[in-house]
């Protein structure tokens, strides 16, 4: 059997990952308002979807090191995700009549979906890392319809700087998110002292 040129190897997964990583990357250079909204919605479904992982492995059952380990691995893995997410998303984004809105919409239910990804992790709970998960899901379903019952901003999708992200974030986003972290904060504080 021929050996196959170097050109033609199969992506290892750090490739892969990497992939993934890179179109986080170029969403979160652009400087229009709905990519950078794309970029924190896609850092979101890492973030849950990691959380998800290192439950179903074992979660709070391994001590320290172990849990960074798997945690670290399923970070990987979904990474890896984003190249079936991404297109997902953008085709979810683009077939809303209110861009903007949605992916608020969207970045809120993300913010509470990962609070209680946390929260499963913590007390090794598979319901709520199930309703984590169902929340990913969800958000999506939820953006595609928000047209329906979301009133349509006055935000148009421009080019913004950096510093007004929290403004195109939209206030109830904003507070989830803030909310949402420090809620994290407190359980990963729990976890690590109890």
């Amino acid at each position: 059997m021929p050996r196959k040129k170097q050109s033609e190897k199969e992506p290892t997964l750090a490739d892969l990952a990497k992939k993934g990583l890179d179109r986080i990357v170029k969403l979160s250079q652009s400087q229009t308002i709905s990519e950078k909204l794309q970029s924190i919605n896609i850092v979101l479904f890492v973030l849950v979807v990691t959380v998800y992982l290192t439950l179903f492995l074992g979660g709070s059952t391994m001590n320290g090191l172990v849990l960074a380990f798997v945690g670290a691995i399923c970070f990987v893995f979904s990474l890896i995700g984003v190249l079936g997410y991404e297109p997902l998303l953008s085709v979810v984004v683009n077939a809303s009549t209110n861009k903007i809105e949605s992916l608020r919409v969207g970045i809120t239910i993300l913010f509470i979906s990962l609070t209680i990804g946390v929260a499963a992790l913590v007390f090794n709970n598979a319901f709520l890392g199930h309703l984590s998960l169902g929340l990913l899901g969800l958000q999506l379903v939820v953006m595609l319809m928000s047209s329906l019952f979301v009133p349509k901003t006055s935000i148009i999708d421009r080019e913004i700087e950096p510093s007004q992200i929290w403004d195109a974030l939209g206030k109830i986003s904003a507070i989830t998110g803030i909310i949402g972290f420090i809620a994290d904060i407190v359980l990963i504080l729990i976890k690590t002292y109890i």
